[in-house]
């Protein structure tokens, strides 16, 4: 396949388990500051709340001492110093659609963006003319110096190429049975350096989006076949299990399968008016019917019969099912009952029992049950959550915090041993609207989350997991912890997929720890009120709302001078008046 039982204030997160891209007019290329980036925007759509990493030793990842910045509402981040190494953006969510960004931008040193175009030249080395050309750009068209947002026609190439990228991501994941955040993420950079390996590779007359804005089918083949290849040949270990998981497909059958779809979705994107440009990225990005079709059908792409089959016609229907328009209409639905009855007599197998209603609908997360939160016994809505929610009374060391879960599909990969489980960070922020200034962060570096056979889930922290934590008020200076001790099961209990947070407890346990750190803070602390913005976000983890995604949005959390590199996934924000 491609301790101690925990106690936190960020169980808040857990509880929830993260209870959980345009513009006219000419482009506007802006110089940059020698070879270094002091400020920039992340592009797919402004991506909010994302984490701009400067990545010194190109590594991916945040080390010590790598600046890591956090993105407006704009897409806007900052480097002070500048950025003298590649940029690499990922979490956050899209402004435009508010659905959370799953993959990873790239770009050079001096970039003033990063979008899924810059990603291309820092992936495989091409230059800002090739890309123009491959995708039908005016001649001189320097992506890595210019905001989409600011040009339509270069705004609906750059979506079109993050549909491409993550619909191949999403049903190579969803084919090796894992489609956790970590392990999608990881594919989609093996899928966006398929993208640039296989353009420069192609004749240059043939155009991935040619003058016409039309998608080259046979150019996303390549990439599908490339991006199996990649994936394979990787020596990331969190690709460890999805390696395993698609050895056994034919490259050549799923691409067969899926290319048109997923060409006729971003030719979508460059054909379409500027005022549907939001409405359809919107729906397209939100649809899982590709990826489900390739899992449902995935005893048709397998090595053993990818010489017995003709897929052409089942990816003919699934085009027309996976268009957003669609609505799974009955003729396409017949097409693909006909095909695939047809293909796995040919292949000698049982055809598969798929619904094909189904596959538009999401599978395989944690549904939060009713769409609601419990503080104190007292039942909200999410939605009321979203819109604010006051406390009858002072916190109090009874206080307590629940989220119940509805278990859709595996929303937890398997490890090597069958068991699945996973490791996420959470993070917790409660922001002051008054004039106390008063903000509270809170960061667990790592806890485990299992489901068993009963699709039971348990929560535990590993030894060596860290909380870290600053809180600050106007005119108090900011107050740092880093707790290395998380304990016990007094802080949660988990009952029938219910988790209840003791949080009186948990700030009982928080204002101790604080004692001579910041006596003043801690004075604020102990007479807790007002109106606070709350963001709670968990990494790793696919949860949704149980009937829309009302309020569970891709987030950040950073811990302010902690070091800690920040926790990005999906959360729940909401507002909190305290009495």
């Amino acid at each position: 396949m491609f301790e101690k039982k925990m106690a936190l204030p960020l169980m808040a997160v857990v509880s929830m388990l993260a209870a959980c891209g345009g513009g006219d007019g000419a482009s506007t290329p802006v110089t940059p500051v020698a070879s270094a980036t002091a400020a920039g925007k992340a592009v797919d759509g402004y991506l909010n709340g994302a984490s701009a990493l400067c990545d010194t030793n190109n590594n991916g990842v945040a080390d010590a001492g790598e600046a890591v910045a956090t993105t407006d509402a704009q897409g806007n981040f900052t480097f002070a110093p500048a950025c003298s190494s590649t940029i690499v953006v990922s979490g956050g969510s899209s402004v435009d659609t508010g659905l959370p960004f799953k993959g990873t931008l790239k770009a050079r040193a001096g970039s003033i963006v990063a979008t899924p175009l810059t990603s291309l030249m820092v992936n495989a080395g091409m230059t800002a003319a090739q890309i123009a050309s491959a995708l039908g750009l005016p001649a001189g068209t320097d992506i890595s110096m210019t905001d989409p947002m600011s040009n339509a026609d270069l705004h609906k190439k750059t979506l079109a190429m993050q549909q491409i990228i993550q619909q191949v991501t999403d049903t190579l994941g969803a084919l090796a049975q894992d489609s956790s955040p970590a392990t999608i993420q990881a594919i989609y950079s093996q899928v966006a350096k398929a993208v640039a390996t296989t353009l420069i590779a192609a004749d240059p007359s043939a155009k991935l989006i040619d003058g016409g804005n039309s998608v080259s089918a046979s150019l996303v083949s390549g990439i599908v076949q490339q991006s199996a290849a990649n994936i394979a040949a990787a020596s990331d270990v969190s690709l460890t299990a999805a390696k395993a998981g698609l050895g056994g497909f034919s490259a050549n059958s799923v691409a067969a399968l899926i290319s048109g779809a997923i060409a006729s979705q971003a030719e979508a994107l460059t054909k379409t008016s500027d005022a549907g440009l939001l409405s359809l990225t919107g729906s397209l990005q939100s649809n899982p019917t590709i990826a489900n079709a390739a899992s449902g059908l995935a005893a048709l792409l397998t090595g053993g019969v990818a010489n017995k089959v003709d897929l052409t016609i089942l990816g003919s229907a699934l085009k027309q099912l996976s268009a957003a328009d669609s609505g799974n209409d009955a003729a396409a639905s017949a097409a693909m009952s006909s095909a695939i009855a047809t293909q796995a007599q040919l292949a000698g197998v049982p055809a598969p029992a798929v619904v094909i209603g189904s596959w538009s609908q999401p599978t395989n997360y944690l549904a939060i049950l009713n769409d609601s939160i419990e503080i104190n016994g007292n039942v909200y809505t999410l939605k009321q959550f979203l819109s604010g929610v006051t406390l009858p009374r002072k916190p109090a060391s009874t206080d307590t915090l629940s989220f119940a879960y509805k278990v859709i599909g595996s929303p937890i990969p398997r490890n090597a041993g069958g068991v699945m489980t996973t490791t996420v960070s959470l993070g917790v922020e409660l922001t002051d609207t008054g004039n106390s200034g008063l903000v509270l962060q809170f960061i667990v570096d790592q806890a485990e989350l299992s489901l068993d056979g009963n699709k039971q889930l348990s929560v535990s922290i590993p030894a060596g997991a860290k909380m870290y934590v600053f809180g600050k008020a106007s005119g108090i200076a900011g107050a740092n912890l880093t707790l290395t001790k998380i304990s016990d099961n007094q802080f949660i209990q988990v009952v029938n997929n219910k988790l209840t947070v003791n949080t009186g407890i948990v700030l009982v346990h928080l204002l101790s720890q604080l004692q001579g750190q910041s006596s003043a803070l801690l004075s604020n602390l102990k007479n807790l009120s007002g109106t606070f913005n709350t963001k709670f976000v968990v990494s790793n983890l696919n949860v949704r709302s149980e009937t829309d995604k009302t309020g569970v949005k891709g987030l950040s959390v950073t811990v302010t001078g902690s070091g800690q590199p920040a926790v990005n996934g999906l959360g729940i924000l909401g507002i909190l008046t305290i009495p």
